[in-house]
């Protein structure tokens, strides 16, 4: 109301709107607006919920439980835990029982208590049914398409664990398809202590590495089957898979971010033309936030993936002017830059947020991010042609073991170090801002500098 007064205001005294009273008019009606959205999304009638529904997410294996999202008879969504092998899947209507409450504030002991249930309600999930008793009633209730992919994902998985051994075979399934939910506790705390755990969240890079092959992949169909198609075809083609791919992996911050900047490429190179990685960004969580305002502030993921994001666009290349010493050969130059600018551009958060800090994700990250495009390829070749032929998948499936032993190697030599990850003490959230401002001002500061000619 103010923005809009301000601007009818000016209109009728001055008969035209000066540029700063329309951006402040634009400040208040885009704040106003966005707390109408959030106040949308945080509406929620409290009801019961029924003891019957629906499984409306794949359910996930941790340690000693399964973990499902069920969508009972009268719309609430509910977290439900229950025995480790339960048979339960997506699509099936289910009847349970259980102990019922509300997800609670989580102390890590250290000064920074996690409120699980504002995490929760960022999904509209505002119960939780634990030590629960399913029982299977029905399948097939869920959408078909998303039930096809689940289907070929499993498919891939149980691939992978014929051909590989345990951890390799959570390993590389987490790369590909999985995310972090496929590994072992214990590997994935060597992972965070040694600092390359964004490898196994499906971060934006493994889904830039997938694109690339998809899009490759199909140009080499049309072109084995001997088919003259345009680029728009293969281009458009890329795009649905990315899409199902993003389904298929369920849809996370991380995932539907990178996955928004691709496809953002992707029509630039469809349509001819120029492509602004910090337009796609912009672009990407704007859609994001509008969808689900929440995930600004209850979603760590989205927020690391962002900054990440930030420091790969406009910190990486002033990174970079600063290591010549560092050789270009095998992309390593690139590499520490990358590790470097992403380190320093999250750490303040992460420090914030979760109170420790990895002395050693920079060696850790130089001795496994080079490899992990060749990894994810290879892996896929093997498991890909294991279904037609064991024996003809061997040469891959002896690669990608290497590999994966490498990068399991790495992060028990780094995560098992007395040193590898320290606590930090609590900070306020103002220093925070003020780092970030500093960062702000630096990156500005550095793009309008122009040196001056020797003579």
């Amino acid at each position: 109301m103010l923005g809009s007064a301000l601007l009818i205001t000016e209109k009728i005294w001055h008969k035209k709107i000066n540029q700063e009273v329309l951006f402040l008019s634009f400040v208040f009606l885009s704040f106003g607006l966005g707390a109408l959205r959030y106040s949308v999304k945080d509406f929620h009638e409290p009801l019961v919920p029924l003891s019957a529904g629906v499984v409306v997410s794949e359910p996930e294996q941790r340690e000693n439980t399964t973990r499902f999202v069920l969508r009972t008879d009268n719309g609430e969504k509910v977290l439900v835990n229950t025995d480790l092998y339960s048979p339960v899947q997506y699509g099936n209507r289910v009847e349970v029982k259980g102990k019922l409450g509300k997800p609670a504030i989580i102390d890590d002991g250290i000064g920074r208590p996690f409120d699980y249930g504002k995490y929760l309600s960022k999904d509209d999930i505002y119960f939780s049914l634990n030590f629960t008793e399913v029982k299977v009633l029905s399948g097939d209730r869920g959408n078909a398409i998303k039930q096809a992919l689940l289907k070929i994902k499993r498919s891939f998985v149980g691939k992978t664990k014929e051909i590989l051994a345990e951890p390799y075979a959570s390993l590389l399934s987490s790369l590909i398809v999985s995310g972090k939910e496929a590994m072992p506790k214990d590997i994935l705390e060597e992972f965070r202590r040694a600092g390359i755990i964004h490898i196994v969240v499906l971060s934006g890079y493994n889904i830039t590495v997938i694109a690339e092959f998809m899009r490759k992949m199909l140009e080499n169909f049309f072109l084995l089957v001997r088919l003259r198609v345009s680029p728009r075809l293969v281009a458009t083609a890329s795009i649905l898979g990315i899409i199902l791919f993003v389904f298929m992996t369920g849809a996370e911050a991380t995932v539907v971010r990178a996955a928004l900047m691709v496809l953002v490429v992707i029509a630039a190179q469809m349509l001819g033309r120029a492509y602004s990685a910090p337009r796609a960004l912009l672009v990407a969580a704007f859609l994001m936030i509008l969808h689900n305002p929440k995930i600004l502030v209850f979603d760590p993921s989205f927020q690391l993936s962002f900054l990440a994001t930030c420091a790969l666009i406009y910190i990486v290349p002033i990174v970079e002017k600063y290591l010549k010493i560092v050789p270009e050969k095998w992309s390593l130059r690139m590499t520490v830059a990358t590790t470097l600018a992403t380190q320093v551009t999250v750490l303040p958060l992460l420090v914030y947020s979760m109170g420790e800090v990895s002395l050693v994700s920079l060696p850790a990250n130089i001795l496994v991010l080079p490899i992990i495009p060749v990894t994810m390829l290879v892996g896929f070749m093997a498991t890909l042609i294991a279904y037609v032929s064991s024996i003809l998948a061997l040469p891959f499936f002896y690669i990608a073991h290497f590999l994966l032993a490498w990068i399991l190697g790495v992060s028990g030599v780094f995560g098992n170090l007395s040193f590898a990850s320290v606590t930090v003490p609590s900070i306020p959230i103002w220093l925070i801002a003020i780092i970030y401002l500093a960062i702000v001002i630096f990156v500005r500061r550095t793009q309008n500098f122009v040196p001056h000619s020797a003579n």
